[in-house]
């Protein structure tokens, strides 16, 4: 394709910028400034542009023609001399702006290409991000349920462990009442020992009818008594103290269950610290998205030591109404792959079904970013690009590629095309793609091929 422009990018110093295409008029000649046209500029001669003020770093300059095509350049009328000077000038008027129209053509065809190839990877995004929310709703119900389930769970295990304590100081009153029942029959029994003895006694001195057995059979039901009062204080001891073991599992496993309640619960998303509610209720729970200060947070207790809040780590809080203040749960990467991948070599893989792997590079405020994305799997590309080992000498520079991809900054001058005078490599031009080689010596070298694709054309220009 015939050359109609010049682009160059500004480097805040340089003024002069040359141009290669040829044209009919100066006129003809235009330049823009980041896609705005501008006439702050002279013709320093015929193919150089020197800009009034030279154009800012990063400025994207383009020097294009634009030919008159309203009016032809010469005009003939009946009887008038027909120079060739003239002719010429208008074939080369419309030969110049063919080749204008076919650039923006060509331009546009990529443009819509580009735009195509964007909408439907947007399209895909969207039904990936699609697919995604309704596993997050999915999991989002779930979570609602096991935490409704612990909380049932919680509560029957808190009425369980008041039960046992209550069982417990039952048991213990009993105990106590059975003790003090044991040491009332010992008195008994020491009193009925002293009276048997005394029957005994008076027996003795009677006439021996038979008090003597009966103060016996007395002193010995007493002791039984006695004996059985011992023996049931030490089992109301005994149940007593496992009573008390039963309230300790009891609470032990209430204790188990709200922990497992305050992981399961369900915490209200906001996006940061700045959006806690107002007018909290005790034992409000909110989930702050963006955790950054929260270490220094007037409002929120129990941060662990250490600790520092990010915009990449999600923090738990719950309210509590006597200390007026939110108390730290516990947090979590909002994408652990993004914040922890610190693997010597990680891979990033593709999803299988034709994503390739990729990394974004966000911005400081992650509203938008710059993709680095794999070659397809049909490329069957397997290669490494070696970064450079320090930054450009001078301004303007371009990365450039050796043969085992390790990149170096090199200076390309961008006012010149070269083109090899004997060809060495073997090569095959695209189809339907232009292509040419300049002389005045071209050589192909023995057994070298150049291969031009369906239509495809090439010239070689002497």
């Amino acid at each position: 394709m015939a050359t109609t422009q010049n682009t160059y990018t500004g480097n805040g110093s340089t003024t002069a910028y040359s141009f290669t295409f040829p044209y009919l008029n100066t006129t003809d000649i235009k330049v823009s400034l980041d896609a705005v046209d501008t006439t702050a500029y002279t013709l320093s001669n015929a193919t150089t542009v020197t800009f009034t003020a030279a154009p800012t770093s990063g400025a994207a300059i383009r020097i294009y023609r634009d030919t008159n095509s309203d009016n032809l350049n010469a005009t003939f009328y009946p009887g008038s001399a027909i120079r060739s000077s003239d002719l010429n000038n208008n074939f080369t008027q419309n030969l110049y702006v063919t080749q204008e129209a076919d650039f923006n053509v060509d331009t546009a065809n990529t443009t819509a290409t580009t735009a195509k190839t964007t909408a439907d990877t947007a399209l895909t995004n969207s039904a990936a991000a699609v697919v995604t929310a309704n596993a997050a709703d999915a999991l989002a119900t779930t979570s609602n349920t096991n935490s409704a389930a612990a909380v049932v769970t919680a509560n029957a295990s808190n009425v369980t462990a008041a039960s046992a304590a209550s069982d417990a100081a039952s048991a213990v009153t009993t105990a106590g009442t059975a003790l003090t029942n044991s040491a009332a029959s010992v008195v008994t029994a020491n009193a009925a020992d002293a009276n048997a003895t005394t029957a005994l006694n008076n027996s003795r001195e009677s006439d021996g009818s038979g008090g003597f057995t009966t103060a016996i059979s007395k002193a010995n039901t007493a002791l039984t008594t006695a004996n059985s009062a011992s023996t049931s204080a030490t089992s109301a001891t005994s149940t007593a103290n496992t009573a008390a073991t039963n309230a300790t599992t009891a609470l032990n496993v209430a204790n188990a269950a709200s922990a497992s309640v305050a992981d399961s619960a369900f915490y209200a998303p906001i996006a940061d610290l700045a959006n806690l509610p107002g007018s909290p209720a005790n034992e409000d729970r909110v989930e702050v998205i963006n955790s950054t200060g929260v270490e220094s947070n007037a409002n929120v207790s129990t941060v662990p030591s250490g600790f520092v809040g990010s915009s990449d780590l999600t923090v738990r809080l719950q309210y509590n109404s006597t200390s007026s203040k939110w108390v730290f749960q516990n947090y979590l990467a909002s994408d652990p792959d993004g914040r922890y991948l610190t693997n010597v070599t990680p891979v990033v893989k593709g999803d299988g079904v034709g994503q390739v792997g990729q990394i974004t590079l966000n911005c400081s405020d992650n509203s938008h970013g710059v993709v680095l994305k794999s070659p397809p799997h049909s490329a069957s590309a397997s290669y490494s690009l070696t970064l450079p080992t320090g930054l450009p000498t001078i301004v303007g520079q371009s990365l450039t590629s050796d043969l085992s991809g390790t990149l170096s900054f090199s200076t390309i001058d961008s006012g010149f095309i070269t083109t090899k005078q004997t060809i060495t490599i073997s090569k095959t031009i695209d189809a339907d793609t232009n292509a040419a080689m300049m002389g005045p010596t071209v050589a192909i070298a023995s057994g070298t091929n150049i291969t031009v694709g369906q239509n495809s054309i090439l010239s070689i220009l002497i």
